[in-house]
């Protein structure tokens, strides 16, 4: 895929995503999904270690892993 698509309502969503993790992360963070209460977490989000990004999801949802510019080449081992 060459181009990001705009998720603003749920039906932006890809069917293959909807009902999934990836599909609630969509919901929770661009839709302002009423978050729900979550025990274990259900993703891996590697991201940049900058401080100013911020995602809008439950706690306990995602484990969330920031380093420089979310590069997380190399690193496939220590994360497994």
């Amino acid at each position: 895929m060459d181009k990001l698509i705009r998720v603003s309502i749920e039906e932006d969503i890809f069917p293959e995503y909807r009902e999934t993790p990836i599909g609630l992360l969509l919901e929770y963070h661009n839709l302002h999904r009423s978050f729900d209460s979550y025990s274990k977490a259900k993703l891996l989000i590697g991201m940049c270690m900058d401080n100013r990004k911020y995602l809008r999801i439950p706690d306990n949802f995602a484990y969330i892993i920031r380093s420089g510019g979310g590069n997380l080449r190399y690193s496939e081992f220590k994360i497994s």
